[in-house]
């Protein structure tokens, strides 16, 4: 497939035309400061806030899924992105790339966001792919790589010394893992659960189902012990459930949409 071009920018200010990548633009926008640094072209572009006005541009590739995440590393500030053949980072003021570790996916699907640990970065991906820690720098020193979790859509999340996410693709039976992030070691799986995705928040996972169901538990590397469950949702059920003022909200692929209470009643 060939990739289309599309021109950016805002009122009578210059123009710059973006390659959409095969899948389209799937990564959030993400705020820093007056920017709005966007995952655009081989390492992204930032725009002001405002305006809408070009701060910088990365060369016209295609983009990578994820989602730009600011992360703070030796004092300063930098941006961690995907492209189809790399995870990088760059200087959120300027796009100067600071590191980037090559990383071969099929069909270029380099989706779940990165996810810092300690002074290492653990990313992941699907289609048989598998995950890695390794250590950035200009050359990135890889700690270990192994097929144990391979998250296509959404990135697994850390909790203590443990990452929990999905292990599997959309057309196979996918399992809920939970990893130890230092060692790539399996603690336990969930072989049922599908390609769902799973938040966290007061020490517990808040995991939706491939088939919609929601499920609350203890984030514990001792094992998946639910503490609730229902069935909220019909459908194919990918994307993150999210927690706003105790509710959880939960969507399907056909764009159905629930709100779940989980407030403790008086």
């Amino acid at each position: 497939m060939r990739a289309r071009e599309k021109s950016f920018g805002a009122g009578n200010s210059r123009k710059r035309k973006g390659q959409i990548p095969t899948w389209g633009f799937t990564g959030a926008p993400t705020v820093f400061g007056d920017l709005l640094i966007l995952n655009i072209g081989e390492a992204g572009m930032a725009v002001e806030k405002k305006t809408g006005k070009t701060v910088w541009a990365s060369a016209k590739k295609d983009a990578g899924y994820s989602t730009p995440l600011p992360v703070q590393r030796d004092g300063e500030w930098e941006v961690l992105i995907a492209n189809t053949e790399n995870y990088l980072a760059v200087d959120p003021a300027t796009g100067k790339e600071r590191w980037r570790m090559r990383w071969l996916t099929q069909y270029g699907v380099n989706a779940a966001d990165p996810v810092p640990v300690g002074d290492s970065i653990f990313i992941s991906s699907g289609y048989g792919k598998g995950a890695a820690l390794f250590k950035p720098a200009g050359e990135p020193q890889v700690i270990w790589k192994s097929k144990v979790l391979r998250t296509q859509l959404n990135p697994a999340v850390l909790v203590g010394k443990y990452l929990y996410g999905v292990d599997g693709d959309t057309v196979e039976k996918a399992s809920l893992k939970c990893v130890e992030a230092d060692t790539g070691t399996e603690k336990w799986k969930v072989p049922t659960f599908g390609s769902g995705a799973v938040s966290v928040a007061d020490g517990k996972l808040i995991a939706l189902s491939g088939t919609g169901e929601l499920i609350v538990a203890p984030a514990s590397p001792e094992g998946f012990k639910p503490i609730a469950r229902a069935q909220v949702l019909g459908g194919k059920c990918w994307t993150v459930p999210v927690l706003a003022n105790g509710l959880v909200y939960c969507r399907n692929s056909r764009g159905d949409i629930v709100a779940v209470d989980l407030r403790k009643k008086s």
